[in-house]
């Protein structure tokens, strides 16, 4: 239980970070022509909302996929918090306890919004890179961290 409290703490920062990042963007970009702050030529700050799950899948059964989104990442969250309670490895640790963060910034804003609001967008040219947020970018550096431990420190020691 010690491990699930010290870990705890990086997820409050996370979702904090995130849920501060959201409200604040969310404000200030309806202040800006067509909602979008361009911040470098391949990077803009955009007012999206996403009613579906990654990259808008599934956004056309809004009504029906909110409740099962909402169900699907609470037991998904339980189910990691379950693996950190017995994971020893370190990497894995931060990598379920950003993951977690992730999942509980974009749990929070279905529950408060009604919507997962991404404002990262990577564009140049021709390519474009669907509109993330934090939360995103902290469930993917999460899971890389749990799949590199997994795959490469599987038999050392996992203290």
């Amino acid at each position: 239980m010690k491990k699930f409290i010290s870990y705890s703490l990086t997820v409050l920062i996370l979702i904090t970070l995130d849920q501060i990042s959201k409200t604040y963007l969310i404000s200030y970009l309806k202040t800006q022509p067509r909602f979008i702050l361009e911040v470098l030529p391949f990077l803009d700050l955009v007012y999206a909302w996403n009613y579906g799950i990654s990259f808008g899948l599934f956004k056309q059964y809004y009504q029906y996929s909110n409740y099962a989104l909402l169900i699907l990442n609470s037991f998904i969250v339980i189910y990691l918090i379950n693996l950190l309670l017995k994971s020893e490895s370190k990497l894995s640790l931060y990598g379920l306890g950003f993951i977690i963060g992730g999942a509980l910034g974009n749990l929070i804003d279905r529950i408060i919004r009604g919507a997962v609001f991404d404002f990262i967008y990577f564009n140049y040219q021709e390519f474009s890179f669907p509109a993330f947020n934090f939360a995103d970018s902290f469930i993917t550096i999460g899971a890389a961290m749990f799949i590199y431990d997994y795959l490469f420190n599987k038999n050392k020691n996992r203290k």
